[in-house]
C-alpha cells in the first residue's frame, strides 16, 4: 500500500507516528524538491516508484492506482473532509483508516505513537487522567488536515466543553517536537513494502504542516546543518495532483498542490532516529497491507 505517514521527534528523540495517509498521499513531489535544493538535480523518486510498481504489482503506477477500488471514494471523502462536499453515500472499510482513532487502535503497541483518547463525554475520566500525567495534550480532529481544530490543551477546565458532534476530536499527548527553534514534523513514505524517502517540515510555531520543506539525512546529531537559510519557492503543478485530479483542480487546494517553499539547509537524524523512523514506517505499511478492511473498527463516519 502506498502510505505518507508523519512523525513528530520528542526532546529524547524518539520517533511518534501521528497520523497515516492511504491512497495518495503528498510527499514525492515534497522530497524532489529537498533533493533538488540540496543536491541541484532530481532525485528520481518517481522512477523509483514506477519500477516498485511494476516489479510488485506488474503494472504501471497509474495501474496500480486504477486496481484500488476506493480510490474514487477517498476523493470524494477528502472533499467532504475538508468541507467542500458531502459524505459520500457509500463508504469502503478501508476508509476507516482515515479516522486517527481507528489508527491508534490499529498501530498501538507495533510503532511509537502519543497516547490518546477520544474528545467525548464517555472518556472524560481517561482525559483527565492523560492530561495530570502527560501535563499538557493536543486536541485536533480525527479526521482532518492542515492543522484544523489544533489546539494545546493545558488546563482541566479546558476538557469540559461540549464536543462538536459533526467533527469528533481526539486528545494526544503533546510531542513538543522542535529543532533549532523550529516546530518540525517528518513525512515518510513506503511503497510495497519499501521506505521510498522523507523530508521535513520546519515552521515558527505548531503545527508544522504549513512551513519550510527541508531535506533530511543521516547526520552526527539532531539538528539543522543552516539554522539561519535562504529558501527556494516552488509554484508548478504536483506529480500528485496531476494524477489525482487531472487538468481540475479544486481551487482551494492551489497552495497544497503547487506552492512549496524550501529552505537551503538539511535536517540532520542521528543513525538510530533515522532507522527507527524507517522501521516504523515500513511496519505500518505492513500491517496496512495486511489488513482485512472488513474487520476494522469502525469509524465515527461508518
Amino acid at each position: 500500500m502506498y502510505l505518507g505517514i508523519d512523525f513528530l521527534i520528542s526532546p529524547g528523540l524518539r520517533p511518534f507516528v501521528v497520523d497515516v495517509n492511504v491512497g495518495l498521499p503528498g510527499g514525492a513531489q515534497e522530497y524532489d524538491r529537498t533533493f533538488l535544493v540540496r543536491a541541484g538535480l532530481r532525485s528520481g523518486i518517481f522512477e523509483d516508484i514506477e519500477a516498485i510498481s511494476r516489479a510488485c504489482y506488474g503494472k504501471s503506477f497509474a495501474g496500480y492506482l486504477d486496481t484500488l477500488a476506493f480510490l474514487p471514494s477517498l476523493k470524494a471523502f477528502k472533499l467532504w473532509m475538508d468541507g467542500e462536499g458531502l459524505l459520500p453515500a457509500v463508504i469502503p472499510p478501508v476508509l476507516r483508516l482515515e479516522d486517527k482513532w481507528v489508527q491508534y487502535r490499529v498501530l498501538k503497541g507495533r510503532v511509537p505513537m502519543p497516547a490518546t483518547v477520544p474528545f467525548d463525554n464517555a472518556h472524560q475520566a481517561a482525559a483527565r487522567s492523560l492530561l495530570e500525567r502527560c501535563g499538557s495534550l493536543v486536541l485536533k480532529r480525527r479526521t482532518g488536515r492542515g492543522g484544523r481544530g489544533f489546539e494545546i490543551v493545558r488546563e482541566p477546565g479546558a476538557l469540559r466543553r461540549r464536543p462538536d458532534p459533526a467533527w469528533p476530536m481526539i486528545l494526544q499527548e503533546h510531542v513538543d517536537s522542535r529543532v533549532d527553534g523550529y516546530a518540525v514534523s517528518i513525512r515518510a513514505l513506503a511503497f510495497a513494502g519499501r521506505f521510498l524517502c522523507a523530508y521535513a517540515n520546519l515552521a515558527r510555531s505548531a503545527p508544522s504542516n504549513h512551513g519550510v520543506l527541508a531535506f533530511v539525512e543521516p547526520g552526527d546529531r539532531f539538528g539543522l546543518t543552516n539554522r539561519t537559510f535562504e529558501t527556494v519557492s516552488f509554484n508548478e503543478k504536483s506529480w500528485e495532483a496531476q494524477i489525482w485530479f487531472g487538468d481540475e483542480t479544486p481551487s482551494y487546494l492551489a497552495h497544497n498542490l503547487f506552492e512549496d517553499t524550501v529552505g537551503r539547509t538539511s535536517l540532520l537524524l542521528p543513525e538510530s532516529l533515522w532507522a527507527e523512523i524507517r522501521a516504523a514506517a515500513l511496519e505500518i505499511e505492513q500491517t496496512y497491507d495486511r489488513l482485512d478492511p472488513a474487520s476494522l473498527p469502525r469509524a465515527f463516519f461508518g
